[in-house]
Order: structure tokens, then C-alpha cells, then sequence
């Protein structure tokens, strides 16, 4: 009996790999067929930029959330959801999150209403996705810290919701957690309120650094919890600005640690 419990642990383990790996193949040609179809039909019908984007955006978001419910129904992921309501009645709001695993911010923005991101340069450069950031008017992150800021900024008074996740990379497990202040200073330039979303993925999976075909043992649950809002008007001070971003860092940082370290394992 024993045996046969190891090779049925095997054999699931084996398909939730090839199933995994389907899914990434279907991710990117998802990427690549929305590039040459509905955002090049999206030109054609719709002057206006920030319109079109609009759309794009709402594409995305429903493609990810099929994407999503693909991963769930083909039992190679658990997800439980808490207080996503909330996202969906979001405006002008800066989305903070941890980031342990590489689909977070599919699950995130799969949640949302008009939602944008920063994407680092790989990503804009990707074949695959290169055409989905730019329909959606994602913000690249290419190396100029200052312009970056500006069209964070911008985009958050548009109305737009903005994540980012402030680690600039995918959390290590068991390692302090450690912000970078730039959400701050783009919080407090736009006067835009900040949203914590924690993410938990037990047992973990596709961590920075790891293979998309290696699969944990059991299959993981990922958790996305919304919690609290902070308005930056209650830490402003136009004459101190670089100290209210030092001190708004600290204050998110240690509100991430006592979250994420109350997290049920």
C-alpha cells in the first residue's frame, strides 16, 4: 500500500510538471494572438490612447482570469481569495504586494479594474509579452528611475490602479523583508492612497531562481489576502518629503512582516 501511495505521489507530481509547462506555452502564444488580433483591431476602432488602453487592460484582466481558472480546475494550483472585492472598487490606488512566486501578478490583476504595472526591461523585450505591455500601456522599467516615477504618477491620477511590488523582486523565503522606497515616492508625489495585498504560496513554487518544471511535492495553495488601506495624506509633509518616504517604507515594512508572519502555513 505504501508503494502505491509513493507512485501516485509521483504520477501527480509528474502531471502537475507537464501540466505546468502546457500552461506557459498557453500563456505566451495567449500573449502573442492578442498582439496580432484584438489589440491591432483595438487601433483601428479607437482614437483615443488612453481609451484603447482602457480596453486592453479589461482584455487582459479577462484573459488572466481564464488563465487563472485553468490553473485551479486543472488541480495545478489551490487558490483561496480574501477581501478581492475591495480591489474591484479601486480607483487612483497604489497596490503594494510580496511577490514569492512568478504568477503573482497574473492573480492580482486578474482581480482588478483598470490596473497597470511596472515591468522590468525583460519583460518589455519578451516576444511574447512585449505586445500585451505595450497595448496596456504597462510602465517600463528600462533603467531611468526619474521617468519611471513620472508616468507612475501620472498614471495614478488618471484614475488608474497601480502595482508594484516594492522588494524589486521576487521575496526570498525566510529573509527579512526589505522595501525599496521608490512606491513611496510615488505614493506621496501622487497623494494616492496605498492598498497591502499579501501573497502566500505553501508549499512554495516557481521562487526566483527556480524551474518552471520543478514542482513542489504537493500542490501549492496560493493565498491572496487585501488588506488595509493607508492614505498618504496622514504621513505627508511637503517640507520633508524624502523623510516621509523613509518613514512610510518603515511603517509598510513592518506591517508586511507582521502579516506575513501570521500567515497559516
Amino acid at each position: 500500500m505504501e508503494y502505491v501511495g509513493v507512485v501516485g505521489r509521483r504520477a501527480e507530481r509528474l502531471y502537475r510538471q507537464i501540466g505546468t509547462g502546457f500552461a506557459f506555452v498557453l500563456f505566451g502564444v495567449g500573449g502573442v494572438v492578442l498582439s496580432v488580433t484584438l489589440f491591432p483591431f483595438y487601433c483601428l476602432f479607437y482614437s483615443d490612447p488612453q481609451e484603447r488602453a482602457g480596453i486592453a487592460q479589461r482584455t487582459v484582466r479577462e484573459t488572466w482570469r481564464l488563465f487563472v481558472w485553468l490553473l485551479v480546475n486543472m488541480r495545478l494550483i489551490d487558490l483561496e481569495l480574501e477581501g478581492v472585492d475591495i480591489l474591484r472598487q479601486e480607483t487612483g490606488t497604489l497596490i503594494i504586494a510580496n511577490h514569492p512566486s512568478l504568477i503573482d501578478i497574473v492573480l492580482i490583476i486578474s482581480l482588478m479594474e483598470r490596473a497597470q504595472c511596472v515591468v522590468k526591461e525583460g519583460v518589455w523585450k519578451n516576444p511574447f509579452m512585449r505586445g500585451v505591455v505595450k497595448a496596456t500601456n504597462y510602465i517600463p522599467n528600462l533603467g531611468d528611475p526619474e521617468r519611471t516615477l513620472r508616468e507612475c504618477v501620472a498614471a495614478l491620477k488618471s484614475g488608474n490602479n497601480l502595482v508594484i511590488f516594492p522588494e524589486g523582486t521576487r521575496t526570498k523565503p525566510g529573509k527579512q523583508v526589505r522595501l525599496e522606497r521608490g512606491f513611496a515616492n510615488i505614493a506621496i508625489r501622487a497623494g494616492a492612497p496605498i492598498r497591502i495585498v499579501t501573497v502566500c504560496c505553501n508549499p512554495p513554487m516557481l521562487r526566483k531562481g527556480e524551474k518552471w518544471y520543478e514542482s513542489p511535492v504537493r500542490r501549492a495553495c496560493f493565498r491572496v489576502r487585501v488588506g488595509e488601506r493607508i492614505e498618504t495624506a496622514e504621513v505627508f509633509d511637503s517640507r520633508l518629503p524624502a523623510r516621509c518616504a523613509r518613514d512610510l517604507t518603515a511603517q509598510i515594512t513592518k506591517r508586511f512582516e507582521e502579516v506575513i508572519a501570521h500567515e497559516p502555513a
